[in-house]
């Protein structure tokens, strides 16, 4: 297991911080566990409640995207 902290990314639907943990060696999207997740808002980085089903769905959408940049990550150390 591997804790991770990205502190940018982008998407088409916001740009994101994101940390948790995640086994590094299984490529699915279910080795992730996102501990703290947060939305850039207008007035800065906004918390989002993970257990919202708006937000359920947003961090489903999310997380293709942070298993790529993750497994990116990971190859250039």
């Amino acid at each position: 297991m591997q804790i991770f902290n990205v502190s940018r990314i982008n998407t088409d639907f916001g740009i994101f911080r994101v940390s948790g943990d995640w086994w590094f060696n299984q490529p699915e999207v279910e080795s992730i566990n996102i501990k703290s997740i947060e939305v850039m808002g207008t007035d800065g980085w906004v918390s989002l409640n993970k257990t919202s089903e708006r937000n359920s769905q947003l961090i489903n959408n999310l997380l293709p995207l942070l298993l790529s940049h993750l497994r990116l990550k990971n190859r250039a150390v």
